[in-house]
Parts: C-alpha cells; sequence; structure tokens
C-alpha cells in the first residue's frame, strides 16, 4: 500500500494498491477499504513506514485488524508530541536545538515544523508575533551538517546499522525539503558515540522495536538530536543486500527480540547514495521514456507529476561516502536533462 505505487513496487510485489494523501496524511477510509480487500488472517502482521507519524490513530485503527510490525501506536503518538519529546530528551541529558511554543518577537534564526511532519517540506521560516498553530512548534536552527543513525532494537537493546549524512534539496517555498542521502558517513568516533547513546537512551526510555532512524544535527563534534523517526526509514535501503536482508531482522526485533542474535549483521561495507528528482514544473512522462538503470522509484507510464512533487530516485554507490554523493549528485544531473526534453 503506496502513495506512489511506482513501476518497480509494482512489479515486486504480489499485490499493490495506491493510496490517497491529503493534508499531510493517508486517507483513512482508503486506507481501510483496502484491508477489507485482502486475506489478512493469513499476514504475520503489516510493517509501515514514513506517512504514519501524523496519524497514530490510524495505527490504532489497522492494529485493530492485524499485529502491527513495528512501534506501538502509543510510542509513535509520543514521540511525535513535541513537548513531551524535547521533555523527555531533557530528562535524559540529550542536547538539542531550543524551541518555543510562544510567540516569538525576533524570528532570526527560528524554524517552524509539524510535529508530525516528514520530507522537510513542513519545515519553514517562524513567523513573528503568533504563537505556533497546532502540532507545531518553533526550533532555533544550529550550524553544522544533518546526519542519522539507522539501527535495530528490541525493546531494551539496539544495533546500529549505520551512520548517514544528508542534504536539502530547497524549492522557492520548501527551502528544508528532502533531496538526498548517503550511507557509511565518515563522522568523528565521538559523533557517533554521542548517536549511539542517545539511541540507546530513547530505546530504554520508550522500548523502541524494529528499525528506527534518529535524526540531529552535527557541528565538529557537537550533536544536537532533532527528532526520532519510529519507524522502517528509507535509510535502510542503504544498507540492504543480498546477504543482509534488514527487513528480515526488522521483523524479528519485533517478534522475538535481539537476545539470543549472536550472529553479525553483515552489513555491505560499500556506501550507496540516493538522491529524490523532483519535477520543475507540470509533466507528463511518456511510456517510452529511457530511465537508466540506476534509477529507482520510477513511476507508472503516462505519469502525470505537479511541478515540486517527486519524480524518481538517483541510486549510486561507491568504496566511501563521499565518491558515492558525488555520483549520486552527477546522475541527478543526467535525469534531469533527459526531463527538460519533456518540457513542451
Amino acid at each position: 500500500m503506496d502513495v506512489f505505487a511506482d513501476a518497480d513496487t509494482q512489479r515486486a510485489a504480489h499485490q499493490a494498491f495506491k493510496l490517497g494523501y491529503d493534508n499531510g496524511g493517508f486517507v483513512a477510509d482508503e486506507v481501510e477499504r483496502v484491508l477489507d480487500q485482502l486475506d489478512i488472517k493469513s499476514m504475520c502482521g503489516l510493517v509501515y513506514g514514513s506517512g504514519f507519524e501524523a496519524q497514530p490513530d490510524l495505527l490504532e485503527r489497522i492494529e485493530s485488524r492485524l499485529p502491527l510490525l513495528g512501534n506501538r501506536p502509543i510510542v509513535v503518538r509520543n514521540l511525535k508530541r513535541p513537548r513531551q519529546f524535547f521533555m523527555l530528551l531533557d530528562a535524559l541529558h540529550i542536547s538539542h536545538p531550543d524551541i518555543s511554543f510562544s510567540p516569538l518577537d525576533d524570528t532570526a534564526g527560528w524554524l517552524q515544523k509539524h510535529a508530525g511532519g516528514s520530507g522537510g517540506t513542513h519545515v519553514m521560516q517562524a513567523p513573528s508575533g503568533v504563537a505556533p498553530q497546532h502540532g507545531h512548534y518553533f526550533q532555533r536552527a544550529m550550524p553544522g551538517e544533518p546526519v542519522s543513525v539507522l539501527f535495530l532494537a528490541d525493546g531494551q537493546q539496539i544495533k546500529v546499522i549505520g551512520f548517514n549524512q544528508q542534504w536539502v534539496a530547497p524549492s522557492a517555498g520548501m527551502p528544508y525539503r528532502y533531496g538526498g542521502v548517503v550511507g557509511h558517513a565518515e563522522l568523528a568516533a565521538s559523533v557517533k558515540q554521542q548517536l549511539i547513546l542517545a539511541a540507546q537512551k530513547l530505546t530504554s526510555a520508550v522500548g523502541l522495536r524494529g528499525l528506527n532512524s534518529l535524526d540531529a544535527v552535527i557541528d565538529g563534534e557537537r550533536v544536537w538530536v532533532l527528532e526520532i523517526n519510529p519507524r522502517l526509514s528509507s535509510t535502510f535501503d542503504l544498507y540492504q543486500s543480498k546477504d543482509c536482508n534488514l527487513f528480515e531482522w526488522h521483523v524479528r526485533a519485533c517478534t522475538t527480540g535481539l537476545a539470543g542474535m549472536t550472529e553479525a549483521l553483515p552489513i555491505p561495507k560499500i556506501a550507496k547514495a540516493r538522491q529524490v528528482v523532483y519535477a520543475p514544473y507540470d509533466l507528463v512522462l511518456p511510456a517510452e521514456f529511457a530511465w537508466p538503470e540506476w534509477v529507482a522509484d520510477i513511476p507508472m507510464p503516462n505519469s502525470t507529476i505537479a511541478a515540486d512533487n517527486p519524480v524518481c530516485t538517483v541510486l549510486a554507490e561507491a568504496d566511501n561516502a563521499t565518491a558515492a554523493q558525488a555520483l549520486v549528485l552527477s546522475r541527478k544531473a543526467i535525469i534531469e536533462d533527459l526531463i527538460k526534453t519533456l518540457k513542451r
């Protein structure tokens, strides 16, 4: 079940269903209509990814039908309540940027965020003289680079999968829109240790399960935690391989836990990068469009894509993160040049 239900998803799935997405969330009735069509008695559970952070109530409706292989809705709800989350960080002595729920006289250096938002499209310059809307909060912008750590958890213990570095693809109305990510990020040992400690503290405090990711900003060896994504993250694809089935490990961590898992995770050493390509204007992708082999999330033939919406994802891999990022950005430019040929 997916908002895009792109061509490669449909090839990989036994059944694929396209869902409506409106006002920052799934159309709940459509999700339930799809579940009505499925033989859920034959399923061991449902694994969910992004999009549910703002809809823990929908997760509860799903959980009443079949088990969730991931964090419970109450965990998602509490971690996406900004007052509770940042109070928890304070109680656990985890550094984070200053936040505010009061009107700001001087908004220089302050951002407004939506607690359940994803993809960076919800991050804006904070307005002056008004309190944040319900579900939003103000956060001080910190200097540095956005990074994350992907980890497995079983409610008590964690296993680190990898450290990642992100970058943005800004547009006129979305200055912090997600651009891309590279795995095996070259971070200082002290930074890695701070990220690991924060992930472990949060897991122990709220009982995180399965694959999760922790987002932060780093400046030198200083680390400020931004948020935790208590669900399957797109960064897991950076470490998934034929020999390292992270999806299986996610299910195992949610069901039997990490205790007794003495085998080492065979995490691939190669660095992978991913870059989203956005439509520069409204376009229609013809059926004969020649996609390179290093492209994923390919739209169905003759799809209409509105300006600023995702077109596809560009893939790259190399011996290290720096080389992988350079390659994925060069491939992004190739796709953008191909798209320009479609402009009428």
